[in-house]
């Protein structure tokens, strides 16, 4: 148990009315690791919200559990360590997982990094949890999706549901619902783009034919074999099952037009004897693909355009993590960057005394002072970070990229021993 009145937040709640208006002065909309960071950190400040989810609840679907996340120092963990979670997720976290395996797509190159980084794995639904049962579980408005915003009356912003219900009143309204934000529209009309990449997803078992290659290849960490423009990827998870990834360079529409995910064998066949996909990997990594259990699942990944991230005030909103600066998962930051924004927002709405004003008038423009200096803040950095992402997606995808990789990773330990290395701020 955690300081505080909390209990398992893992119910759902019955679909409510219409809020008054004198209810939480902050709505948070999603309840993933950001969004939950987020709250987590308003409630050891003493600030009352109230987190608005789609999902009904949060047990994992079976279709889709969410992967394995590495949180790192500066960022992850030490949004964890303000919240007061960290001991907790210690005992969570796979401190032997943080090792990856390089080789190229034919076997015949291979390199081990990161045995000692600072960045455990946590699977995606144990840190949801884990920031779920940390705050008070009526704060967490289960079966509440989003349908619009819309300007009420004055200043005021109304939350329409798609079950039927609305909710009014708040003061800030903050948008931590993913890549296809509604909350995003109201301070931007920039959108995500397709890459022109994406990764399908297939699982291994114990009992799965390929899981001692896996294990012998992996161990507790993660396999990467890069070459020809693909890639294949062999990732534990919490419960000591694989992950299989294969990436690809494809048009958005390859699920719709080429691969069928309904059908997992067809897919499967289409994708060890083609050319454009994986006809010429090694047999060994073929065998992955092989004995993927599905259903398959496509992962398209989109990113914002670089310059976008950087909008003119609108009073009251803002936006944490993917929904303000979603991008491609190629230099391990997304997660950690979302819950740094979330430190960073709190921590400039702590500084400002949100907490302690009564007055609704001196309140907001409190909230504002702090919006603005979190945005400012948060502009530069998540364009940093699209930019390096863009950079590391042509890496992985390149047609020697095994070799690229190991260069780039030689390139940023030998800075850091030299202390030109930036650590994620």
């Amino acid at each position: 148990m955690y300081e505080g009145d909390i209990s398992p937040n893992t119910r759902r709640t019955p679909d409510t009315q219409d809020m008054a208006q004198d209810s939480a002065s902050i709505a948070i909309i999603g309840a993933g690791p950001c969004g939950l960071t987020f709250a987590r950190l308003l409630e050891k400040n003493d600030i009352d919200f109230v987190v608005f989810e789609k999902d009904v609840d949060s047990t994992p679907t079976p279709m889709y559990q969410g992967g394995t996340l590495d949180l790192h120092g500066p960022s992850g963990q030490q949004a964890l360590r303000s919240a007061g979670l960290f001991e907790r997720f210690s005992k969570l976290a796979r401190w032997d997982a943080t090792k990856f395996v390089v080789q190229d797509s034919t076997c015949t190159m291979k390199a081990e990094f990161g045995q000692d980084r600072d960045a455990p794995e946590i699977d995606r639904f144990q840190l949801r949890q884990l920031l779920l049962d940390s705050i008070p579980s009526h704060k967490v408005r289960w079966g509440h999706g989003v349908r619009t915003i819309e300007k009420g009356s004055g200043s005021d912003w109304v939350i329409k549901f798609t079950n039927g219900t609305s909710a009014s009143g708040f003061q800030l309204i903050v948008g931590a619902d993913g890549a296809w934000s509604k909350v995003r529209p109201l301070l931007t009309t920039a959108r995500p783009e397709y890459s022109g990449k994406m990764f399908i997803e297939g699982r291994l078992s114990h009992n799965n034919p390929s899981y001692s290659a896996a294990l012998e290849l992996s161990g507790t960490g993660n396999m990467m074999a890069l070459g020809n423009g693909r890639t294949v990827s062999v990732q534990q998870v919490s419960d000591r099952s694989y992950r299989v990834y294969v990436g690809l360079v494809a048009p958005e529409n390859l699920t719709k037009t080429t691969l069928d995910m309904a059908d997992t064998e067809a897919t499967r066949q289409k994708l060890l004897s083609s050319p454009q996909f994986f006809a010429d990997f090694a047999p060994e990594l073929q065998n992955f693909i092989s004995n993927a259990e599905g259903p398959f699942r496509p992962w398209h990944l989109y990113r914002m355009p670089v310059f976008s991230v950087n909008w003119d005030r609108v009073p009251g909103i803002t936006l944490l993590g993917d929904a303000a600066h979603v991008s491609t998962p190629f230099v391990g930051e997304g997660v950690n960057m979302a819950m740094y924004d979330a430190l960073k927002l709190a921590e400039s709405i702590a500084k400002h005394g949100v907490a302690v004003l009564t007055e609704k008038a001196q309140r907001a423009s409190k909230l504002e002072e702090a919006i603005k200096e979190y945005e400012t803040e948060m502009f530069g950095r998540a364009q940093d970070f699209i930019k390096r992402c863009i950079m590391s997606e042509e890496v992985f995808f390149a047609e020697d990229g095994a070799q690229q990789f190991v260069n780039m990773i030689s390139q940023a330990v030998e800075f850091q021993h030299q202390g030109l290395f930036r650590e994620e701020k």
